[in-house]
């Protein structure tokens, strides 16, 4: 048991929930066992946040810029974080995300590739559906409705899982990729949208 965790987990839960008053929508979308979490990435507080709103242990892809110094690096491995370079994923760490797949755990993916001040960028990188087709995991599309701020209202949705199409049948060809990539799009730019609309019709 990874005692280190779930005391962080426990002593931040209720400083967090003040400091960023978010309420939750589609719990019952967010399976249990193997998954990717696919979402937008707006600010260093979105893995943070993740992280203390949802009583499950998750993997995550983190920057290797913070793993830089042996203390950090085993800090940040301690919590489930996995270095990637994202410039140039190397092989280690697809090694290491599809490990954690193949364990039946989750593992939690900004396929953005970075922190985007829109409240979601249509720049889908492929690594999500690579994963996704290498496992067999569905993906859980994941948004913050708006860019996390300090003591501001926000809402996190989570969708409906995508489950991966046994014709893939394993296959990372660039044409399935590029497929999957666009439904992960898709789904997400949808649920934006969904919130979007049904704000309107209540104003």
């Amino acid at each position: 048991m990874n005692i280190l965790f779930w005391f962080l987990k426990i002593i931040t839960y209720i400083p967090i929930r003040i400091l960023y008053p978010t309420i939750i929508k589609g719990k019952k979308n967010l399976i249990k066992g193997k998954c990717i979490i696919v979402g937008n990435h707006q600010s260093n507080a979105d893995p943070i946040l993740i992280f203390t709103f949802f009583w499950r242990k998750m993997n995550y892809l983190a920057k290797k810029e913070l793993m830089n110094n042996k203390l950090t690096n085993w800090f940040f491995k301690k919590m489930g974080c996995i270095a990637v370079n994202r410039q140039n994923v190397d092989l280690s760490t697809i090694k290491e995300s599809l490990k954690t797949l193949k364990k039946n755990k989750t593992l939690v993916v900004f396929p953005e590739g970075g922190r985007k001040e829109q409240s979601f960028s249509e720049d889908i990188k492929n690594g999500a559906s690579m994963f996704a087709i290498k496992t067999n995991a569905p993906v859980v599309p994941m948004i913050f409705v708006k860019k996390p701020r300090l003591f501001c209202f926000n809402k996190l949705i989570i969708g409906e899982p995508i489950y991966i199409d046994s014709s893939y049948n394993g296959n990372t060809s660039k044409e399935n990729l590029e497929e999957l990539s666009r439904i992960i799009e898709d789904k997400l730019i949808g649920i934006k949208n969904d919130y979007s609309n049904k704000k309107k019709k209540k104003q």
